[in-house]
């Protein structure tokens, strides 16, 4: 009798955590070219090819990658990339991981945030979806950009085509 009582809790809740959560749709080449799913309270702004998303524990940064084909190509032109957020971008580390299943770099490194010049540190992950790559970007003084790689990953993770 438990069993049941406990299946249904775990659907009612299921259902209720998605609900609070909706699709984003990001475009490239023309088009809508990746969805993530994002917290309904998020907020959105587009202004040309850069997204914001911003919630209480994340700012994050996207950005479709003109040129490159896989994740490992835009490797080189990270800090350009990113250079409207965070300047001299300087690596420190990078990691393989997964995304949308394939091949990513996760990049951490040094430099100055581009807003008022403090320095920083900021975390990029480079990422295909489909036929695009994309360049994701959290940053901050001091430890803000280490506190948001979790959730970071948990909206990259959610990663697909439309």
């Amino acid at each position: 009798m438990r069993i049941p009582t406990l299946l249904a809790f775990l659907t009612v809740f299921a259902a209720l955590a998605s609900a609070q959560e909706t699709n984003l749709t990001i475009s490239a080449g023309g088009g809508p070219a990746l969805v993530l799913r994002i917290s309904q309270a998020a907020k959105v702004t587009v202004t040309g090819n850069h997204t914001v998303v911003q919630t209480t524990n994340l700012t994050l940064h996207l950005w479709p990658v003109a040129n490159a084909k896989t994740a490992a190509e835009a490797q080189p032109h990270v800090a350009d990339l990113i250079k409207g957020e965070f300047l001299n971008f300087k690596p420190s580390a990078t990691n393989q991981l997964v995304i949308a299943d394939l091949p990513a770099w996760h990049i951490l490194g040094q430099g100055t945030e581009a807003d008022d010049g403090d320095p920083g540190q900021a975390e990029v992950i480079l990422f295909a979806v489909g036929e695009y790559v994309f360049a994701a970007c959290v940053h901050g003084e001091f430890d803000d950009a280490a506190r948001a790689n979790k959730p970071m990953l948990a909206v990259l993770q959610t990663a697909k085509t439309p």
